[in-house]
């Protein structure tokens, strides 16, 4: 009876261990990112500012969206940087008149860091909310 108390004590450590996730900081968002969003691919580049506080540039539509946010948990809330020249208007395409490019954000962009290290997030549009899956584009050799 003992040895098998002992061996599911084991186990129930081993599995509480395994999906214990190692914490996020800033860093394991930064580079440039491949977003796939709607059948349009747009870039999102991340830099740490500090432990919890990053700056970003989404590039779309050849436009450059100046964006900040705040790491919490493994989302980052990515909003409009209006000190960097960003206005209140939808993103992502849809938002604004077919070939207009938008300014920034109206509502926050959401980027979670997934366990294999793609990030998927959620952002807004002229229809409503979109789902998104980004991947990080390796550098070239």
């Amino acid at each position: 009876m003992r040895q098998r108390f002992g061996l599911a004590l084991l186990v129930i450590t081993w599995v509480s261990a395994a999906s214990a996730q190692a914490p996020v900081t800033t860093a394991d968002f930064s580079g440039t990112w491949n977003i796939e969003f709607m059948s349009h691919q747009i870039a999102l580049v991340i830099e740490p500012k500090d432990a919890t506080r990053v700056t970003a540039t989404m590039m779309m539509m050849g436009r450059d969206v100046p964006l900040k946010g705040e790491l919490v948990g493994r989302t980052i809330t990515l909003v409009g940087d209006k000190s960097a020249g960003a206005t209140a208007e939808p993103v992502g395409p849809g938002a604004a008149e077919p070939h207009a490019a938008p300014a920034g954000p109206a509502r926050p962009i959401t980027v979670t860091l997934q366990d294999d290290g793609t990030l998927a997030g959620e952002m807004m549009t002229g229809q409503g909310p979109g789902k998104w899956t980004g991947e990080r584009l390796k550098k070239r050799k």
